[in-house]
């Protein structure tokens, strides 16, 4: 999934509007009212370092810096994990940058280029890893600090950041919104709204990129496949799509989450009967203790794994739909036994709120 959400990424961020967007809305950064936008061009993001390895960042633009003239590399990356070395790789991306263009013939001679790493992250958890190669090593003596290289990025964290606070007419708000969105109605809304705001002809790539990026993303792959998804020629027949797909593709979701936590309670029934085969094994005898706790333990598993997968996956559609849970709605999904969870999940498809949900149930 991971690998996935970097490459929808990756094809959303290939328009210079979103980039643009990206920098004067999300960067923080004052000397981006100084840029060229007329400059803005992507640049190639593999190079080769020594000996004869191959560095690849997800995305290098180039942009002028209209009161030096020098141009400035934007290096993007897209992470759906935080990863501890970060930092490092970074550090390391942007040496390779300023390598090659030390070695272009037709570079500004003496001078290097400016550099400015971004990340966008989409990741459900908080990110944690370090924005410096100093926060990798507190211990550090200060009297050894000038030989540490002195490399930060910026974060934009999707999930961490405040609707309320998304700068009005800005594509990466629109981004931000789908991705915290929590239900497709929502999802749809957003999309309509997206295209009443870009609706010029020449906006259409914008548009119809959104769309494509919503299909890519969130419909599950199965369903991804076998539709006529890819074959939508405009924005506004993938709208008119979406909107007669919605109800089925959340079945699907609900069907895929059953699937997952029967798959995973098979893993935990095997291991679960490993461990009480053998301590069986040790009271009763070896063979029978391992055959009887293996059959006991794929049966146990198996149910209570299926079950929980069911649970989680309603607790994230409500929590999408209507926000976060009060402890008592959460307390009493993960009391319910698997026919009442098909029932709240078949009412959520209709539900207007919590209560229409858990309605004849009791209170939340």
């Amino acid at each position: 999934m991971a690998a996935r959400y970097d490459i929808a990424y990756r094809r959303l961020f290939r328009h210079r509007r979103l980039v643009m967007d990206l920098l004067q809305g999300f960067s923080g950064q004052p000397w981006v009212v100084e840029l060229d936008w007329t400059t803005l061009a992507a640049v190639r993001a593999k190079f080769v370092g020594s000996p004869l390895r191959v560095f690849e960042a997800d995305q290098i633009w180039k942009v002028v810096h209209q009161p030096t003239g020098l141009p400035v590399h934007v290096l993007l990356e897209f992470q759906s994990r935080s990863e501890r070395w970060m930092a490092l790789r970074t550090t390391n991306y942007l040496l390779q940058l300023m390598l090659e263009w030390a070695e272009d013939p037709s570079a500004h001679p003496g001078e290097l280029p400016a550099t400015f790493p971004m990340f966008v992250y989409n990741g459900r958890q908080r990110w944690t890893a370090a924005r410096n190669v100093h926060e990798l090593n507190p211990l550090l003596p200060v009297s050894l600090e000038p030989f540490v290289p002195r490399c930060e990025y910026a974060l934009l964290d999707i999930q961490a950041t405040p609707l309320h606070a998304l700068p009005p007419n800005n594509t990466v708000s629109y981004l931000i919104r789908l991705e915290q969105a929590g239900q497709p109605e929502e999802v749809y809304g957003i999309l309509q709204e997206l295209g009443t705001w870009l609706s010029a002809p020449e906006d259409e790539p914008i548009r119809l990129a959104f769309y494509e990026w919503v299909v890519y993303v969130t419909l599950p792959e199965a369903t991804r496949r076998k539709g006529p998804w890819r074959k939508i020629r405009n924005f506004s027949e993938g709208l008119t799509m979406l909107a007669e797909r919605w109800q089925e593709w959340q079945l699907q979701w609900l069907d895929k989450g059953r699937r997952e936590g029967l798959k995973q309670g098979r893993r935990e029934g095997l291991e679960r009967g490993r461990q009480e085969g053998l301590e069986r094994g040790r009271q009763e005898g070896l063979e029978r203790g391992r055959q009887e706790g293996l059959r006991q333990g794929r049966e146990q598993g198996r149910a209570e794994g299926l079950l929980e997968g069911e649970r989680q996956v309603l607790l994230r559609q409500l929590q999408r739909r209507f926000g976060r849970l009060s402890r008592a709605a959460r307390q009493r999904i993960q009391q319910a036994d698997s026919p009442q969870l098909l029932v709240w999940a078949e009412r959520l498809l209709t539900a207007n709120n919590l209560a229409d949900v858990f309605e004849g149930d009791g209170d939340e």
